[in-house]
C-alpha cells in the first residue's frame, strides 16, 4: 500500500501552533498567483514520481496537509487529483483526507470537496473557548468550530477528525477536559491531540528549568486525562495522539506506522519507500526542499526538488519501525521485526522486557507482540528507546 502526501506551504499569517513549514501570503491577489504557479509544479513533481514509482503500488491513500491546504481553489485540488488518477494506479484507492481550517468550511467549499472525492476531514478545531483560541493565535472562534462540523456532518463527511490542542501553562486540566467531552457529545469520531510546545528560539522570557519540569508534568498528566476520557468514551488510540471510533481511523497514518510506502510532494514533504521489499533489506528516505520559489523554479526545469536523499540500512530500518509500530495499538510484531527487519528483540533485551512488563509498562510478549499499556504510552519516547538495536 502508498500514500500521496501534498504539502501546501501557505497561510495568510503566523501561527504559533503550527510547526510545519509555510509562507505566509497576507495579499489575496499575490496568493491567487501563488497558488497557480504552486499547483502547476505540484502537478510536474507527481509526473516525475509516477515515472519511477508508479508501477511498484498503487496508491490507496491521499492526504492532503500543511500549513493551510483549504487556501486551495476547489478548481486546482480537481486538477491535482486528475493528475493523480492519470499517472498513478489507484484501482484499490480507499481514503483520500484533506485539512481544512474552521474559517474555510463554507458549505460551498465542503460540498466540493466531496464532490471531487475526499471522503474525510481533518479540522484544526484546536478549542472550544475563545481565550484559549486567543492565545494560540488562531483565527476563528468556537461558533466557527461548531458551525464547520455541523456543515461537514450535514454535506454528508461521515469521518471527521479534530486537532485539539493542549498544555500551555494558562490552560487548566478542567478546561482541557471540557473540551474533550465537547469534542464527545458532538459526536466527532476521531480526535488528534496537539501537544502545544513553547517556542524557545523566539521567547525572550525563557522559563527557568524548575518551571519547564512542571509543565512537562503536567502536559503529562493531561495526556493522561485524555486517554482515559477517549477510551471510556469509546475512542481507541490507533497512535499515541489519534484517537477513533471503530471505522474512522486513518489509512493513511496507519499505512505510515506500518512503515509503508509513501510520496510526499510539496516544499518540505517527505517521501518514504520500498524498492523490492521482500527481497533486501534497504528502503530510501528523501527530503524537498523548504522553499517555494525554489521549488517552483526546480520543476519548471524538470528537476526533482529534493534536499536530501538517504538509503536506509537495516540497523535504521529496524530502529524506525520499532519507533513506529510502539505508538500503535496493535503493538510490535516480533516475528515481523526479526524475520523482516534482522533483530531479536526477545534475545537482545530479555532482562528490560522482564521488568518492563513487571512495571506495567509493557504486556507480557507471549502473543509474539508487544504493546504499551496506558501506563506505558506516557513513557514511550524512553520506553522505545531502550528497546531499540545500538
Amino acid at each position: 500500500m502508498a500514500g500521496l502526501y501534498f504539502h501546501i506551504p501557505f497561510r495568510t499569517a503566523r501561527r504559533s501552533y503550527d510547526d510545519s513549514y509555510y509562507e505566509v501570503v497576507p495579499d489575496e491577489q499575490r496568493l491567487n498567483a501563488r497558488l497557480t504557479q504552486f499547483v502547476d509544479a505540484l502537478s510536474t513533481e507527481l509526473k516525475l514520481y509516477a515515472q519511477d514509482y508508479a508501477e511498484d503500488e498503487p496508491v490507496r491513500t491521499i492526504h492532503a496537509g500543511g500549513g493551510r491546504p483549504s487556501l486551495l481553489r476547489l478548481r486546482h485540488i480537481r486538477s491535482l487529483l486528475n493528475t493523480v488518477l492519470n499517472v498513478f494506479d489507484a484501482s484499490t484507492f480507499e481514503e483520500s483526507t484533506a485539512e481544512i481550517n474552521p474559517e474555510d468550511a463554507t458549505r460551498p467549499y465542503l460540498s466540493g470537496l466531496r464532490n471531487v472525492g475526499f471522503d474525510r476531514l481533518s479540522m484544526g478545531v484546536l478549542s472550544f473557548y475563545p481565550d484559549d483560541l486567543q492565545h494560540l493565535g488562531a483565527p476563528h472562534s468556537p461558533a466557527d468550530a461548531v458551525r464547520s462540523i455541523r456543515t461537514a456532518f450535514n454535506v454528508g463527511f461521515e469521518t471527521l477528525a479534530i486537532d485539539m490542542a493542549f498544555g500551555w501553562p494558562e490552560q487548566s486540566i478542567e478546561r482541557w477536559t471540557d473540551n474533550l467531552q465537547q469534542a464527545i457529545d458532538m459526536g466527532i469520531p476521531s480526535v488528534t491531540l496537539l501537544e502545544w510546545q513553547p517556542d524557545r528560539a523566539s521567547d525572550p522570557n525563557k522559563e527557568s528549568e524548575a518551571a519547564e519540569n512542571e509543565n512537562r508534568v503536567r502536559r503529562a498528566r493531561m495526556l493522561k486525562v485524555a486517554n482515559e476520557l477517549l477510551e471510556e468514551a469509546g475512542y481507541t488510540p490507533y497512535e499515541l495522539t489519534h484517537f477513533a471510533r471503530p471505522g474512522h481511523e486513518s489509512a493513511h497514518l496507519r499505512n505510515i506506522y506500518a512503515h509503508g510506502s509513501y510520496i510526499g510532494v510539496g516544499p518540505s514533504a517527505e517521501s518514504f519507500w520500498w524498492p523490492g521489499r521482500d527481497e533486501e533489506r534497504s528502503a530510501t528516505r528523501w527530503t524537498n526542499i523548504r522553499d517555494v520559489d525554489r521549488y517552483v523554479s526546480l520543476l519548471g526545469n524538470r528537476y526533482p526538488p529534493i534536499a536530501y536523499r538517504q538509503t536506509a540500512d537495516w540497523i535504521s530500518l529496524a530502529r524506525e519501525y520499532i519507533f513506529l509500530r510502539l505508538r500503535t495499538h496493535e503493538g510490535l510484531d516480533l516475528s515481523d521485526l526479526r524475520d523482516r527487519y534482522g533483530y531479536d528483540l526477545l534475545s537482545a533485551r530479555s532482562a528490560l522486557i522482564e521488568k518492563l512488563v513487571k512495571n506495567d509498562l509493557i504486556n507480557e510478549p507471549d502473543t509474539g507482540c508487544i504493546r504499551l499499556t496506558r501506563s506505558g504510552r506516557l513513557l514511550a519516547d524512553g520506553i522505545t528507546e531502550r528497546l531499540m538495536p545500538s
